[in-house]
């Protein structure tokens, strides 16, 4: 993954939209002040890819929407595989303005949408183009800060803590652990197997079920034969019974014959009475209606005297509906007030909108109010907004100012030191070349006096006449033996090449600061003149600015909404709620006087119904009582005919339907005697000389319940007996799957428990911890190889991390002796090769570091940027992300990071 542009708003420190394009970078930093913002681009590169950070992860994310601004907005366009993709976040601050967009770049140009399938489906589907998830991500693209150190200087227990973190090997223990729990869980179920065959199924076998088989068998044949005896009796009763029917039918019908006979003299009883009511049916109709008219004459009387009560209720309720309407007439002459004070209010309500539009309030004043001028008042607004501005500008300028001259101060600085090192370079290289004469005169004495040194070893061998033991030839004569000092010589020559060697390395020293500083100080010059051009045209600007402002607009636009407010507050404190009061008092007046002229016209619609309906009643009891008077005399007439009193004619009176049924049940009491006598010689002559006896029927039907007994107790044996010859099969059958159950736990338990021994910590785990530390450590020493111009490799000795010194014949030595620089090249090629490691094996597209390269000298400083720059023919893009200059400066190109009142932005600088 290589990323190619990065936007960014609203997002902490980047309020405004800021864009940066990574394309054409290869090696370059991310450098800027502390709190300016650079760890929040490499957020923003995260969250467009996974929604989450490293510091914040998934949840709590709306800290990172920068303070007053409402969402963020990211995008990423990044290359995997030779495509081009865009992933697209937006986040607010309510769950429904969140939105996340993923796109290809086609060869044609346009973008193909692939953000179908919801958040959950794009970000799955960014995961399986990036091959990475979030964690491994940060640990391979982001390499995390002081991990590598860790790694280095750690004992073996805590490197292995480590890489099995990193590297996710603690997944081991959790396979470990599950199969342990797996095996625990096998040899439970492969005991209670064993347990339940040994326990409940300890008699279920073959043979039983055949022994069942039998004994259901012979209780079947039992049940055969009791149904042959129930039958019999069945037979037998059902003959018995139809005996028992005749007989006891006959036994019915002479019991209704003497009840009949008992019942004659009622009957003839009845049948009087029915001819009695005959002879008074005529005179029932005229005591019903006398009464009927009795009562309606009451109850007239009663309507009548209820008509009066109401008319005179009605009466007062009219004259008491004309005094309301009176009273409300009186109130509805203030409507024509209470409206124009509605108006007045309603301009005043105007006039308290108008002074909040413009910012003020009713309680503010000023000594000298302006009658209200809307226009005017904008233009003073705006003037004073202006001015504002401006006042803010002019307070940037002068900071700036200050920052410029701090750095004029600092650039002024660099360049005493820089002559001054220059004078230090050149005397230090006078000193160097004085030494080196110094030097080789020194070499050449103790040559020389090592020559003579040698020769005067010899003398002790030599004998005049003798053949010299070196030349061959006779000696003439013994040389001198002179005495030389060779210690001397020796600490002389040690110390002037100290002198030399502590020369050389000031010079380079002070060679490479004065580059280093000669190109800074260009920069920084060429930075200064810009920097001064552009405040001068910024301060020209504001001046102009100003001149065009006159006078005082934020005084002037304060006189104007006082003279507003004091209007305001001669309607009142709240106009709005006194108007709204006049306009419900007019609707109240209005209202009652409605109501009041309603109730009268119902007061008065009230007592013209009462009238009539009292002169409807005074001429319905009237009728009533002629009525009542003709009736009586009618019926007088009748009884006295009869020669009865009316209550004797109501005593002998029956119903219509009375007299008939009494007749009818005379006629039907005749016919049914003659029936039934008839009826009961049928029985007699069916049922014959035969006696009937009935515990014969009694016998049969005890014989007959004790037969059904027997044959269901047998029946529900045999029931039983079928339904446990299928348990015991079922069982039988259940037993053989649990053995087969029983032997595959078995051999499951075994090899679950082999690999639980396996996965033991001290077992397989730190094999494969000792395979990825190994291939660390060959990745790591290769590039360390590289970067340190051949002269170290990484080894493990002892279980501790050690370099070899090939510029050293191979010197091996711990790593804790490491210079500053020396040991961020090995933490740093380490680092590279635990990303290739967790990358799955592939070289990553970018890297990005983020180090403590604030504790390196100068020295070591040019020994990473070195390193660094090597980096680069691997084919990555590497970004660094630090705060020293020094090291920045170092490098082709900068993202330089800076921070202001109105948010961060980010300028890229080339060398």
């Amino acid at each position: 993954m290589r990323p190619l542009k990065l936007e960014v708003q609203g997002f902490t420190a980047f309020r405004q939209f800021t864009e940066l394009e990574f394309g054409d970078l290869e090696l370059f930093a991310l450098v800027g002040p502390t709190g300016s913002g650079k760890s929040s681009l490499l957020d923003a590169m995260t969250f467009a890819l996974y929604g989450e950070t490293e510091r914040l992860g998934s949840t709590k994310l709306d800290a990172l929407i920068s303070q007053g601004e409402r969402g963020m907005n990211v995008a990423l366009t990044f290359e995997v595989g030779g495509v081009t993709y865009r992933a697209a976040r937006t986040k607010g601050r309510k769950q429904a303005e969140n939105e996340v967009r993923f796109e290809r770049l086609d060869p044609d140009g346009r973008w193909t949408n692939l953000s179908e399938g919801g958040m959950r489906g794009v970000n799955d589907r960014i995961r399986d183009v990036l091959g990475l998830d979030f964690r491994n991500f940060t640990r391979c693209v982001m390499l995390p800060q002081g991990e590598f150190s860790r790694l280095l200087h750690g004992s073996g227990k805590d490197r292995q803590a480590l890489l099995g973190e990193l590297t996710g090997l603690d997944r081991v223990q959790d396979m470990q652990r599950y199969a342990s729990d797996r095996a625990k869980d096998l040899k439970h179920q492969s005991a209670s197997l064993n347990t339940l065959l040994d326990g409940e199924y300890a008699g279920v076998t073959a043979q039983a079920v055949a022994a069942l088989r039998a004994e259901r068998e012979a209780t079947d044949a039992r049940a055969e034969a009791l149904t042959d005896t129930r039958e019999a009796l069945q037979n037998r009763q059902q003959r018995l019974r139809d005996q028992e029917k005749v007989y006891r039918a006959r036994e019915d019908t002479a019991l209704r014959v003497r009840t009949l006979d008992l019942r004659a003299a009622g009957v003839q009883e009845g049948a009087d009475r029915a001819a009695r009511a005959r002879r008074v049916a005529g005179v029932l109709p005229l005591l019903d209606t006398a009464e009927r008219t009795r009562i309606a004459q009451e109850r007239e009387a009663r309507e009548r005297a209820r008509a009066e009560a109401a008319a005179q209720q009605a009466e007062r309720a009219a004259a008491a509906a004309l005094d309301a309407a009176q009273a409300a007439a009186t109130q509805e002459a203030r409507i024509p007030d209470l409206e124009a004070r509605a108006e007045a209010l309603k301009e005043a309500e105007a006039d308290a909108a108008r002074l909040k539009r413009a910012g003020g309030t009713p309680q503010t004043t000023h000594p000298s109010p302006l009658p209200w001028d809307e226009d005017a008042h904008f233009t003073a607004r705006e003037a004073a907004q202006k001015a504002e501005k401006l006042r803010q500008e002019r307070v940037q300028l002068e900071t700036e100012k200050t920052a410029l001259g701090a750095m004029q101060t600092r650039l002024k600085a660099e360049e005493d030191l820089q002559a001054r090192e220059a004078a230090d370079r050149d005397r230090v290289e006078r000193e160097g070349k004085q030494a080196k004469t110094d030097l080789d005169a020194a070499q050449k004495d103790l040559d020389t006096a090592r020559l003579e040194a040698g020769l005067a070893s010899h003398r002790a061998h030599l004998h005049v006449g003798d053949d010299c033991p070196l030349c061959g030839q006779t000696v003439q004569r013994l040389p001198n033996a002179p005495v030389v000092n060779l210690g001397a010589l020796e600490d002389r020559v040690q110390v002037l090449q100290a002198t030399l060697d502590d020369r050389r390395t000031r010079f380079s020293t002070l060679r490479a600061d004065l580059k280093t500083r000669a190109k800074w100080i260009e920069d920084k010059r060429v930075e200064v003149a810009d920097w001064e051009a552009a405040l001068k045209a910024r301060e020209q600007d504001v001046r102009a600015a100003e001149a065009l402002i006159t006078g005082d607009p934020a005084t002037e636009a304060q006189r104007l909404l006082a003279g507003l407010a004091a209007r305001v507050r001669e309607a009142g404190s709240d106009p709005a709620g006194a108007r709204r009061q006049a306009l419900a008092d007019i609707q109240g007046i209005r209202r009652r006087v409605q109501e009041a002229q309603a109730a009268l016209a119902r007061a008065q619609g009230d007592v013209a119904a009462a009238a009539a309906t009292l002169k409807s009643a005074a001429a319905a009891a009237s009728s009533r009582d002629a009525e009542a008077q003709d009736a009586q005399s009618q019926l007088q007439a009748a009884l006295d005919a009869l020669g009865m009193t009316a209550a004797q004619a109501r005593g002998a009176g029956l119903d219509e339907a009375d007299i008939v049924a009494l007749e009818e049940a005379a006629r039907t009491h005749t016919a049914q005697v003659a029936q039934l006598r008839e009826a009961l010689a049928e029985l007699d002559r069916q049922l014959g000389a035969a006696p009937y006896d009935p515990a014969e029927l009694a016998q049969v039907i005890r014989d007959l319940t004790a037969t059904d007994a027997a044959l269901k107790e047998v029946r529900e044996q045999a029931g039983r007996l079928a339904q446990s010859e299928l348990d015991l099969r079922a069982r039988l059958d259940r037993k053989g799957t649990i053995e087969a159950q029983a032997q595959a736990a078995s051999r499951q338990l075994d090899t679950w428990q082999t690999l639980t021994n396996t996965l033991k910590a001290n077992e397989f785990q730190q094999f494969l911890l000792a395979e990825v530390e190994a291939q660390l450590l060959t990745r790591a020493g290769i590039l360390l190889h590289d970067i340190s111009d051949g002269r170290y490799r990484l080894a493990l000795e002892k279980g501790d991390y050690v370099v070899q010194d090939l510029w050293n014949a191979g010197e091996v030595r711990g790593v804790k002796t490491l210079s500053g620089g020396e040991t961020f090249l090995a933490s740093l090629s380490l680092a590279i090769a635990l990303s290739d490691y967790l990358a799955g094996n592939k070289i990553l597209g970018a890297l990005f570091l983020d180090e403590g390269f604030g504790t390196l000298d100068p020295q070591a400083l040019e020994a990473v940027a070195g390193a660094l720059e090597n980096l680069r023919t691997q084919g990555r893009m590497v970004g660094i992300v630090t705060h020293v200059e020094s090291l920045s400066e170092r490098l082709p190109s900068r993202l330089l990071v800076t921070k202001s009142v109105a948010g961060s932005s980010v300028h890229r600088l080339d060398a």
